[in-house]
C-alpha cells in the first residue's frame, strides 16, 4: 500500500470516529470541464485538501478526475476517483451523492480483471460504502460491508487495512447492540483472541504496547479509543478508562484538538458508567462508601464532559455530543442529590440548578436545531428532547421537547430511517402523556410499537408496550393496561436473555430500565379489586421479578428452570411478600392437590414499605451477637415481622409442612425461621426453604444410597484470606464428622487450591458439595467470593468452574453447602450474592448462612444435619429437625441463642 493510500485510510477510519458534521448542501454529478492537469495531479491535489478539510475543492479535483480517467479508459483508476469522491460527499452529509458515487465505483470495480491493485480499491472502497451504510442507520448492511473488506485484506496480507476495517466492524456491531462481539473483534485488531476475557491482564497490555509501537500515532489513537469503548460496553471499566487515558495522552503528543475532545468525550461515558454502577450498588446496599465513590465519579464524568465540550475544533456535532451529555447528568445527578439529602448532610442539589439552566440555553442557541439529516442530528436532538422532559414540568421544556422531537421525527423520516423514526414517534407519545393528552399519547405510542415490531427491534418494542400500559392504565383502562405490562415483561425478557446470550456485558440497568416495569404491573394487579387470575398472575410476576435481579446480577441468562408448582412434590404453601411503594403484600398459594384446586389468598397488612424494612433492618442487626439478649431485642421485630407476614393467614396454613417464601432481594436477608407467634419460632411448625424465583429441573430427592461428597475446608489462616478474617479452628472437626456420615473425598488447608478444586469436580460425580471456608456475599457481584487456599474464588469463576463439570459430567449437585460464609455486613441486600452462588453452581439445593456463626456450633449443627440426611429425610425437613434440636436441647442451652441456628437458610429445592 502507497503512504497516501495508508494516509487516506487513516483518514477515513478518524473521521469514521470522530462523526464530524458539515451541513449538507445537495449536489448533482454534473458534467465537468476537461482538466487542466492530470488525473494523477487532481487525485494527489485531492487528498491535500481532504487532509486540510476543505472538502469542496476535494470534491472539485476528484470530480475532474474521474472524468479525464473516464476518458482515458483507465476504470481502475476512474472507479478509485469515485471512491475518494464518497467519501468526501459523505463529510458534507451529501448522501444521495456519496451513494451514487460510491455504487459507480464499485460497479466499475467489478468490470476490471482481477489483480491486487484492484483488490485493494475495492476494499478500499468497501469501507467508503459501510462508512456510508453506517451514517444512514443501516448498520447490518455496513458489517456485511466491512467484514468483505477485512476478508480482501487479509487475502492481500495488509495488517493496516485488516486492523482498520476490524475497528469498522466493531463499529457496526456497536450500533447493532453486539458488544461482546465488538470487544472480540476490537481485541482481535490488536492480535488478542481470547473472546474479550481480561482476566489476563498482562496479555492486553503487551498487545497494546506493541500497537502502539507499530502504528502511527493518529491511528492509535482512534484504535485505542475504539478499544475503549467498547471495554466500556462489555463492563470492563477500570480497564476501559486506562485505554482511554493513554489515548488522552497521545491525542495530546501529537496536538490534536478533535482527537482531545473525541477521547474525552468517551473518558466521560467510562466515568459516567462507573458512577451508574456505584450508584446502583448503593442502592441495593445502602453501603456509605458505594454512595461516595458514586459521587465521586459524577463530578468526574461532568468535569470531562465540559472538557470535551471546551476544545475548539471544526466538528460541530462534538461539542454538542458532550454538551448533551452534561446536561444530561447534571440533571440525574441533582435528582439523585435531591433523593439523597435527606440523611447525606453532604449532598446539596442546588449547586447544579445555575448550571443546568446555563447548560438549556447553550444547546438551545446552538446549531443543534439546524443540523442537516443525518443519523447523528437525529439522535442529538431526540437526546436533547428527552432529556428536557426531565426537568421541572413548565411550558418551555415541553414545547422546546416537542418541535426537536418533530426535528427528529422529520429527518428519520426523510433518510427512512425506521428504527430513528419509532424512537421520534414513542418520544412524542411520552411528550403527549407528560401533558395528559392521552388519546394522541396512545396513537403516537401504537404507530411507534407498529414500527419497531415490523422492524423486530424488541429492545423498541418493550418500551412502547410499556409506555402503552401506562397510558391505558391512567384511562382506567386496567384489562388493555394489564395485557400491554404483561406483553411488554414478555418481551423484555426475550430482549435481556438474547442480549446476555451474546453479551454478558450489556448494561441494562435493572433499577431504571426492569424493576420499575414489574412494580408498576404489581400495583395494578394487586388492586383493592384484584379476582384470582390477577392474584395468580402477580404471583408469576414475583416470580419473573426475583429471576431477572438475579440475572442481572450475575450477568447471564437460566432458561432450564420450572415454576416452583410445578413438580411432584408441592410445599404445603408458598409465600410471597411483594414490597411495593408503600405497601406490603402478602399472596399465599396452596398448590392443587388431589382433594382441592389450587387457591391463593392475599392480604394487605397495615404497615408501610419503609416501617417494615426498618424493622427487619434492625432485627437482622440484633442477630450477629449472641450477647444480645432475645426477650428484649430479638423477639420484638421478630413477633413484628410475624403478624404482618402471617398473622392473618395463620387460619388458611395447612398445619404442618413444609413453607417456601419467595422473596424480594430486599427481603432475602431476613432469616425467616425466627419469625415468632409470641410463643413459637416459624421454624418449631413448619419447615422452611426460600425460593430463588424458580427452581433448578433437578427435582430429584436426595438419595442417601446413592451419594458421594465433595467435602473442603481450610482450618488455619489461608494464603487467601485477608487480615481481618481469623482461622477457623474446628472446621477439621466439621469435615471429619461428615467425613464419617457421607462417602466422601476430603481437601483440607493446603490441598484446598483452586486447581484442585476443579480438578475434582470434573472428574468425580459428586452429589454433595461442602466447602467450610470463609465466603462473603455481597449485593456487588465482584465482592462476592468464596475462599480457597491460594486464592478467593469470585462467584462468576465459580460458576464457570461449575459449567465446566458440566460438560464432562451428567451427575447433578443435589446439595451445595457453605457453612462458613456470611452476608456482607451493612449490606440490605447481601443475600442476593447467596443466591447467585446457588444459581451459578447449577445445584438443586444450598445451604448458607446469613452470619458467620461459631465454628463449634456450626460443626455441631453441619454433623445433626448429614445425620438426618442420611436417614432419607427431606433437606428442609432436615435442616428444621437440627434448629429444633438447638431450640429445646436442655443439654446445651446456650444454643437456644437464635444467634446459632437462625442462620442457616435452605434455598432451592426442599426435598
Amino acid at each position: 500500500m502507497t503512504n497516501n493510500n495508508r494516509h487516506l485510510l487513516i483518514g477515513f477510519i478518524l473521521g469514521l470516529f470522530l462523526f464530524i458534521s458539515i451541513p449538507p448542501v445537495l449536489s448533482q454529478i454534473n458534467p465537468i470541464t476537461p482538466p487542466i492537469q492530470s488525473a494523477a495531479q487532481s487525485i494527489a491535489q485531492g487528498r491535500t485538501f481532504y487532509a486540510a478539510k476543505d472538502y469542496q475543492q476535494a470534491i472539485h479535483l476528484w470530480r475532474q478526475a474521474a472524468q479525464r480517467y473516464e476518458t482515458q479508459g483507465d476504470t481502475l483508476h476512474q472507479a478509485q476517483a469515485l471512491s475518494y469522491l464518497s467519501l468526501a460527499y459523505q463529510k458534507l452529509h451529501h448522501w444521495t451523492d456519496a451513494d451514487t458515487a460510491i455504487t459507480a465505483s464499485l460497479t466499475l470495480l467489478d468490470t476490471v480483471a482481477e489483480s491486487t491493485e484492484r483488490s485493494r480499491l475495492y476494499a478500499q472502497a468497501l469501507n467508503h460504502r459501510g462508512r456510508l451504510e453506517l451514517a444512514l442507520g443501516r448498520a447490518e448492511s455496513a458489517l456485511a460491508t466491512w467484514k468483505q473488506a477485512t476478508q480482501i485484506y487479509q487475502q492481500l496480507n495488509d495488517d493496516i487495512g485488516v486492523t482498520g476495517s476490524r475497528f469498522n466492524q466493531a463499529q457496526a456491531m456497536e450500533a447493532l447492540g453486539f458488544y461482546r462481539r465488538a470487544c472480540q473483534i476490537s481485541l482481535q485488531a490488536f492480535q488478542v483472541d481470547n473472546h474479550c476475557n481480561l482476566s489476563e491482564s498482562g496479555e492486553l497490555d503487551a498487545a497494546v504496547n506493541t500497537f502502539k509501537q507499530q502504528s502511527q500515532p493518529a491511528f492509535t489513537v482512534v484504535g485505542l479509543r475504539n478499544l475503549g469503548n467498547v471495554l466500556r460496553l462489555v463492563g470492563h471499566w477500570q480497564e476501559s478508562q486506562t485505554i482511554l487515558h493513554q489515548a488522552l495522552d497521545l491525542a495530546k503528543q501529537i496536538d490534536s484538538p478533535s482527537q482531545q475532545s473525541a477521547t474525552l468525550l468517551s473518558l466521560g461515558k467510562t466515568q459516567y458508567a462507573i458512577y451508574r454502577q456505584d450508584k446502583d450498588l448503593w442502592e441495593r446496599s445502602n453501603i456509605t462508601q458505594n454512595r461516595d465513590n458514586a459521587k465521586e465519579w459524577a463530578r468526574a464524568a461532568l468535569n470531562t464532559y465540559q472538557q470535551a465540550a471546551a476544545i475548539n475544533t471544526d466538528s460541530t456535532t462534538l461539542p454538542l455530543e458532550a454538551q448533551l451529555h452534561h446536561l444530561r447528568l447534571l440533571i440525574e445527578f441533582q435528582q439523585w442529590l435531591q433523593t439523597l439529602a435527606k440523611t447525606d448532610k453532604t449532598a446539596n442539589p442546588a449547586e447544579f440548578t445555575s448550571q443546568i439552566q446555563s447548560q438549556v440555553q447553550t444547546l438551545l442557541q446552538s446549531p443543534l436545531a439546524n443540523l442537516e439529516d443525518s443519523k447523528i442530528a437525529i439522535y442529538s436532538q431526540l437526546s436533547f428532547a428527552q432529556t428536557l422532559l426531565k426537568l421541572p414540568q413548565y411550558d418551555p421544556n415541553f414545547s422546546h421537547a416537542l418541535d426537536y422531537t418533530q426535528a427528529a421525527l422529520n429527518q428519520a423520516q426523510s433518510l427512512d430511517n425506521k428504527r430513528a423514526e419509532s424512537e421520534a414517534l414513542g418520544t412524542l407519545a411520552h411528550i403527549y402523556e407528560q401533558t395528559q393528552n392521552w388519546s394522541d399519547a396512545q396513537d403516537l405510542t401504537h404507530q411507534a410499537l407498529g414500527l419497531a415490531q415490523s422492524l423486530n427491534t424488541e429492545d423498541l418494542a418493550y418500551k412502547w408496550l410499556w409506555q402503552s400500559g401506562r397510558i391505558y392504565w391512567k384511562q382506567q383502562q386496567k384489562e388493555n393496561a394489564i395485557h400491554a405490562y404483561n406483553t411488554s415483561i414478555n418481551v423484555l425478557n426475550s430482549v435481556r436473555r438474547n442480549l446476555l446470550a451474546i453479551n454478558p456485558g450489556v448494561q441494562f440497568s435493572f433499577l431504571d430500565d426492569v424493576r420499575p416495569i414489574y412494580q408498576q404491573f404489581l400495583e395494578i394487579l394487586l388492586q383493592p379489586d384484584a379476582n384470582l387470575d390477577h392474584l395468580r398472575q402477580a404471583t408469576r410476576i414475583s416470580e419473573a421479578l426475583q429471576l431477572a435481579e438475579l440475572e442481572d446480577f450475575l450477568r447471564c441468562s437460566f432458561t432450564n428452570l420450572v415454576p416452583i408448582d410445578q413438580n411432584q412434590n408441592p410445599p404445603a404453601a408458598i409465600i410471597y411478600p411483594i414490597l411495593l411503594k408503600n405497601r406490603l403484600e402478602v399472596l399465599i398459594k396452596l398448590p392443587q392437590s388431589e382433594s382441592s384446586p389450587e387457591k391463593v389468598y392475599r392480604y394487605t397488612p397495615q404497615v408501610s414499605a419503609q416501617d417494615f424494612s426498618q424493622t427487619l433492618y434492625d432485627l437482622r442487626q440484633q442477630l450477629d451477637d449472641p450477647r444480645n439478649p432475645v426477650d428484649s431485642l430479638i423477639l420484638p421485630p421478630a413477633q413484628k415481622l410475624y403478624n404482618w407476614l402471617l398473622k392473618s393467614a395463620q387460619t388458611d396454613l395447612p398445619q404442618t409442612g413444609t413453607l417456601v417464601f419467595v422473596l424480594d432481594s430486599t427481603l432475602q436477608n431476613l432469616p425467616i425461621a425466627i419469625l415468632h407467634d409470641s410463643q413459637h419460632y416459624l421454624v418449631e411448625t413448619y419447615n422452611i426453604a426460600i425460593s430463588l424465583g424458580s427452581q433448578l429441573p433437578n427435582l430429584n430427592p436426595l438419595s442417601p444410597t446413592h451419594w458421594q461428597g465433595l467435602l473442603a475446608g481450610i482450618n488455619k489462616k489461608a494464603e487467601s484470606y485477608p487480615p481481618k478474617l481469623p482461622a477457623l479452628s474446628s472446621v477439621w472437626n466439621e469435615l471429619h464428622q461428615i467425613h464419617n456420615t457421607v462417602p466422601s473425598q476430603l481437601l483440607e488447608n493446603e490441598q484446598f487450591t483452586q486447581t484442585n478444586f476443579r480438578n475434582q469436580l470434573i472428574n468425580h460425580p459428586f452429589s454433595v458439595i461442602h466447602l467450610a471456608t470463609h465466603g462473603e456475599f455481597s449485593s456487588d457481584a465482584t465482592q462476592t467470593v468464596i475462599y480457597a487456599w491460594d486464592k478467593k474464588i469470585p462467584v462468576e469463576k465459580f460458576g464457570q468452574l461449575l459449567q465446566q463439570r458440566q460438560q464432562t459430567r451428567r451427575e447433578p449437585i443435589q446439595l451445595l453447602v457453605l457453612s462458613a460464609c456470611q452476608t456482607a455486613s451493612g449490606d440490605r441486600r447481601a443475600a442476593l450474592g447467596l443466591a447467585g452462588v446457588a444459581l451459578r453452581a447449577n445445584a438443586s439445593s444450598t445451604v448458607a448462612s446469613l452470619w458467620r456463626v461459631s465454628d463449634n456450633s456450626t460443626a455441631q449443627l453441619m454433623d445433626n444435619f448429614y445425620q438426618q440426611l442420611n436417614q432419607g429425610i427431606p433437606k428442609a425437613e432436615a435442616l428444621a429437625n437440627v434448629q429444633r434440636k438447638f431450640i429445646n436441647n436442655p443439654d446445651n442451652p446456650s444454643h437456644k441463642h437464635p444467634y446459632y441456628w437462625a442462620a442457616f437458610i435452605l434455598a432451592g429445592n426442599w426435598f
